[in-house]
């Protein structure tokens, strides 16, 4: 079974500074120089063997001198990120009260939910200020605490029935907001979905570590909110976006696991454009990986491709359970071993997948699905697995970071969790 985040986490200096964000980016910057300056070194390694070799005996020596002199350079170079790094963070936490936390702003949110979607893993175990703790998160990003106290604040008009709102690879809670949310009156993406059926949650979460960590953290999340909403909570339902369509249906299978009373409560699961059978992308970056491994003047890069985090490669088959992987090496080439989990009894699940031809069924847009999702992955109709999901739907014309922000998904949403339409605008 592939170990979790925590199972090779090392406390550091950085455990004493504030969790605020800008405190981690200083040993973010060491991680990437680090990771950069090895395969550079790597490469150069290779090709000076391969011509040293042809000298014999005496290209040996030079080349032993030559590699010394090198691995002194390199070495330095990281000891000197590593420096900066920490004067760096020693520098923000002293400023942090001027600067306010990183996730405050547009950009710090996407520094953040960017820096965990690629090396996440590494992030939580380096216990960076950068990393994300799965939490519940307001409209400006501030988090919110999971006592009743904090939710009644957070939450003045709590309604029966919750919507669960998980963002995709990447990404924070933020996608869940249009450019018309600017404006005062502005409802959130959230809120559109939610109507006066539901109060919409959204969630922030490292996209980086494994689904099936985020799926338990998530279902651990939920049994609280439920215990401690101030109303009695009569329906839970989810909707996540690309991989949080993925954590949704994981936090089911991991509170069913759990005997979790609020996985008794759970009605609906509506994913959008999630890769439930795997994504290409990550598909071709694996057999890029391995292609790469054939060289010794290439392996390098193979290695500095490899070093993705264990989130992205979960993605190549759709991994949401410990026990997907078996154990199997997350860099071997292909090779599905994802277990069929079947459609989640007792909830009705709903998928949408897009496509970027007018018609969802011309056989181009099969191929391509939305750029990042084929169909057949986004529906769960694979010819070795399949979900059968109660709905689903696929609309033309979408590329993958359109779906949520369209109109036509907020009107089927609405639709399938029987929230009173309403006319809608485009949400740009």
């Amino acid at each position: 079974m592939p170990s979790t985040s925590e199972d090779s986490a090392s406390p550091r200096y950085l455990d004493q500074l504030p969790s605020d964000g800008w405190s981690g980016i200083g040993d973010l910057l060491s991680l990437a120089t680090e990771r950069l300056s090895v395969p550079v070194e790597g490469i150069q390694d290779s090709i000076t063997d391969r011509w040293f070799s042809l000298a014999g005996s005496r290209g040996t020596s030079i080349r032993r001198a030559l590699g010394a002199y090198t691995g002194g350079i390199y070495g330095s170079i990281r000891a000197a990120g590593s420096v900066v790094g920490g004067v760096i963070d020693l520098g923000a936490v002293l400023g942090n009260r001027r600067l306010g936390p990183l996730w405050s702003s547009p950009a710090g949110n996407g520094i953040q939910g960017v820096a965990n979607a690629v090396w996440g893993d590494e992030l939580a175990r380096r216990r960076n200020g950068l990393r994300i703790e799965l939490g519940l998160r307001d409209s400006e990003g501030q988090p919110i605490g999971r006592n009743p106290v904090d939710l009644q604040r957070a939450y003045p008009n709590p309604r029966r029935r919750l919507l669960i709102l998980i963002h995709g690879l990447g990404e924070t809670e933020r996608c869940w907001r249009s450019e018309t949310d600017e404006a005062e009156d502005g409802d959130s993406i959230g809120e559109l979905l939610a109507g006066d059926s539901f109060t919409p949650l959204t969630v922030r979460y490292n996209t980086g570590i494994h689904i099936f960590e985020n799926g338990a953290s998530l279902a651990g999340l939920l049994e609280q909110v439920v215990s401690d909403w101030p109303r009695e909570v009569e329906e839970v339902a989810l909707v996540g976006s690309s991989m949080g369509g993925l954590v949704a249906r994981s936090s089911v299978v991991a509170g069913r696991s759990a005997r979790q009373h609020w996985s008794e409560v759970v009605k609906h699961v509506v994913t959008v454009g999630s890769p439930h059978l795997g994504s290409p992308l990550e598909k071709v970056a694996n057999l890029v990986s391995w292609g790469l491994r054939k060289t010794p003047e290439s392996r390098p890069l193979s290695g500095f491709l490899n070093n993705r985090s264990v989130g992205i490669k979960d993605l190549r088959y759709g991994a949401i359970r410990p026990d997907d992987w078996g154990e199997r090496d997350l860099d071997a080439v292909l090779g599905d071993t994802v277990g069929d989990t079947g459609a989640l009894e007792g909830v009705q699940e709903h998928f949408i997948a897009g496509v970027i031809t007018s018609e969802p069924g011309h056989p181009m847009g099969a191929l391509l699905g939305d750029l990042v999702v084929r169909v057949g992955s986004g529906i769960g109709r694979g010819r070795r697995r399949r979900i059968e999901a109660k709905d689903v739907r696929v609309i033309g014309r979408r590329r993958h970071f359109d779906l949520m922000s369209d109109p036509q998904v907020h009107e089927q949403v609405r639709e399938w969790l029987g929230v009173p339409g309403r006319q809608l605008e485009a949400v740009r």
